[in-house]
C-alpha cells in the first residue's frame, strides 16, 4: 500500500470517528433536574381559652413552642399530604389530635382552634371579609358594625359558629359592638379599630373561670403566605 493510500484511509477513518462521537443523541445534553414537590403555607389561630400555653406539631414537625392563647403561629409550611394536626397544652396536660388533615392547593391558609362547648373544634380560614362567632353560647350574638363615615351594619342574632360577610361601607376604621340577642344590654364594645380582613368573636376565659361568659375578639388579617391578628380590647372592662 502507498504511502498516499494509507493518508486517504486515515483521513477517511478520523472523520467516521468524530461523525460517530457526535451522534450519541446528536449532541444534545441531558440534565436532570431535581424533582421539587408542592408545598402549601398556613398559620394556626389558638382561640381556646383551656389551651392558654401549647406547642404545636404538624405531622412531624413542631410549628410552635409554647403558643399563647389568644396567639397565632408563624407561617409553616407543609408539602402536599395528609397530617396530623396536634396541640398540646402544657399546663394542665392536655392534647388534641385532629387526624387526616389534607394539605394540597385547596387547603386553608388559616386553621382556628376554638372551644366547641364542652369539646373542642378546627375552623378553616374565615368568610373575608366577614365576622365570625365561636363564642360558644347557646345565646346568639347581636351585632353592631359601625364604620368611620356615620354608617352601621346591624346583624341580628349571629350564632355560634354562624358568620356573616362585612357589608358596611369598607373605610379604614371601624367599632364592633355586642349584645345578647335581644337584650339592650352592650356586653362588648371595641372602640374605633383598624378594619381586618375576618373579626372573630370567642369566650375570653376558660368555661371553669368565675369570669366565664366573657367576650373577646381578635381581628385577623391573612392571604396564602401569611397571617397577623390583634387583639381587640372591651372598652368596657
Amino acid at each position: 500500500m502507498t504511502i498516499a493510500r494509507r493518508k486517504i484511509i486515515g483521513l477517511f477513518a478520523a472523520s467516521a470517528a468524530t461523525t460517530l462521537a457526535g451522534c450519541g443523541g446528536g449532541g444534545e445534553v441531558y440534565v436532570e433536574v431535581p424533582y421539587v414537590p408542592p408545598t402549601r403555607s398556613m398559620s394556626l389561630l389558638n382561640l381556646n381559652p383551656e389551651f392558654p400555653l401549647s406547642d404545636v406539631t404538624f405531622g412531624a414537625s413542631t410549628v410552635a413552642s409554647a403558643l399563647a392563647f389568644p396567639g397565632i403561629t408563624n407561617p409553616f409550611v407543609a408539602e402536599y399530604g395528609t397530617y396530623t394536626l396536634s396541640i398540646r397544652n402544657r399546663s394542665p396536660a392536655i392534647t388534641q389530635n385532629f387526624d387526616g388533615l389534607p394539605v394540597d392547593g385547596g387547603s386553608p391558609s388559616l386553621f382556628v382552634f376554638y372551644r366547641r362547648f364542652a369539646s373542642t373544634r378546627l375552623g378553616s380560614s374565615p368568610l373575608v371579609p366577614g365576622i365570625t362567632n365561636y363564642f360558644d353560647s347557646t345565646v346568639p350574638l347581636d351585632v353592631d358594625l359601625f364604620d368611620d363615615a356615620g354608617g352601621v351594619q346591624l346583624i341580628d342574632a349571629l350564632p355560634f359558629e354562624g358568620n356573616a360577610g362585612q357589608t358596611s361601607p369598607l373605610t379604614r376604621n371601624c367599632t364592633l359592638r355586642l349584645y345578647a340577642a335581644g337584650s339592650p344590654v352592650l356586653v362588648y364594645d371595641s372602640g374605633p379599630q383598624a378594619r381586618t380582613d375576618s373579626i372573630l368573636i370567642f369566650p375570653r376565659f376558660p368555661a371553669s373561670s368565675s369570669r366565664s361568659g366573657e367576650i373577646a375578639v381578635v381581628g385577623v388579617n391573612y392571604n396564602g403566605s401569611s397571617a397577623t391578628a390583634f387583639v381587640w380590647q372591651n372598652i368596657l372592662g
